[in-house]
């Protein structure tokens, strides 16, 4: 039994898609099943070839049509996607929520969270338009729709009007190894001169963008500081995405562009320590499908301050110190409790290393593969 995996967001800098993704394929267990990776030339990029090395699998590259240039065109090609790779696979997975047209074959769609309906004015307008326009056909069309949390499950089926019992969630997992890894000090030197680290920080690690609240984060770190006259800056790494110029502007209006250090994006490998150095992490989003940075972060063993919307209290458990997004003095009272009450951030510490041990890719990657295996009559 063959199964073709979308590799496309792989094959760019990662986001929280690419890197599921990729962490769900490198732990897909080595059993009777037969895996390819499927994905498209970017037009005008550089190479691929360094994230195509990284996929332990073998790949199959499309280079009559662009990938952009594909997706604007793929309701007119009468050539089906099968075609395009000339894969007879029995199994399709798409990872990034939308099903090409024209495919045959047995279709699973992973969809991780329903924030074009519940936030659409956090998105970015092409996005928005493209899963308004494709998103409900591409849920129909597949046979299996999986998700990342029950909070994004009950939205979808909630939403989009389908069964249940055609939804299944494979949660994120984390690398414990990876996070609880030991440094040296020419290490974390290099890594604090890489990203021009201060020397005690409060951390956000994600995307810039409205749904991440990183306004509110910027306020209450301004009001802890003036309350408290403490040295501690506060460090907002990631790549920018959209909408991301009044952050900017409000660290210049609340005259913080000594105190507040943007890294741009944080490369996989350095992502542990950055965690690590970090006093605590901060991480008020408004609304979250999962939210891989928060099993990170107590994977590191930094205390986590969290939303208490969406799917994040079922990622955090007992191990966060929750807050109203929308309340700058609630998130400003957690930053000064998890800073100075050194037991409380003890305890925090302790339940989220617990927690975190919940999730892992091993046991994800089994649930996707019995997905599969069912769909092909196999179980």
């Amino acid at each position: 039994m063959k199964i073709a995996l979308e590799i496309q967001p792989v094959l760019k800098d990662k986001t929280g898609v690419g890197w599921y993704t990729q962490k769900l394929i490198e732990h897909l267990p080595d059993e009777a099943l037969e895996y390819e990776g499927l994905g498209f030339n970017f037009l005008g990029r550089n190479s691929i070839q360094q994230a195509l090395d990284a996929i332990p699998l073998k790949t199959k590259i499309c280079k009559l049509i662009p990938y952009g240039l594909y997706r604007r065109l793929w309701r007119f090609i009468p050539v089906s996607y099968n075609a395009l790779f000339d894969s007879n696979a029995d199994v399709f997975h798409f990872f990034n929520y939308i099903v090409p047209y024209n495919i045959k074959g047995k279709v699973v769609v992973t969809v991780y969270d329903m924030v074009y309906k519940l936030f659409p004015e956090t998105m970015d307008k092409r996005n928005y338009v493209r899963l308004e326009r494709e998103l409900k056909r591409s849920v129909e069309r597949a046979d299996v729709v999986v998700t990342i949390s029950q909070n994004s499950k009950k939205e979808i089926v909630d939403i989009l009007n389908i069964e249940e019992s055609k939804v299944e969630i494979i949660y994120p997992g984390v690398e414990m190894d990876r996070f609880r890894k030991e440094y040296t000090d020419k290490q974390i030197t290099d890594v604090r001169k890489k990203y021009r680290l201060p020397s005690k920080y409060l951390l956000y690690l994600g995307t810039l963008e409205p749904r991440k609240n990183i306004i509110s984060i910027i306020k209450a770190y301004q009001e802890f500081i003036s309350k408290n006259d403490d040295e501690i800056s506060l460090v907002l790494a990631g790549k920018k995405g959209w909408m991301y110029n009044n952050i900017f502007e409000t660290v210049k209006k609340l005259n913080l562009e000594n105190r507040v250090n943007f890294t741009g994006y944080i490369d996989e490998k350095d992502k542990p320590l950055i965690y690590k150095m970090a006093e605590a992490f901060i991480y008020p989003s408004l609304y979250e499908g999962f939210g891989m940075p928060l099993l990170e972060a107590m994977a590191a063993g930094i205390p986590v301050i969290v939303s208490e919307t969406s799917s994040l209290p079922e990622v955090a458990g007992n191990a966060g110190v929750f807050v109203n997004p929308y309340d700058i003095e609630e998130i400003t009272n957690a930053i000064e409790r998890v800073v100075y009450d050194l037991d409380f951030k003890t305890q925090i510490i302790k339940k989220g290393l617990r927690q975190c041990r919940k999730f892992s890719w091993e046991k994800s990657a089994k649930k996707l593969v019995s997905i599969y295996k069912k769909l092909g009559g196999l179980e």
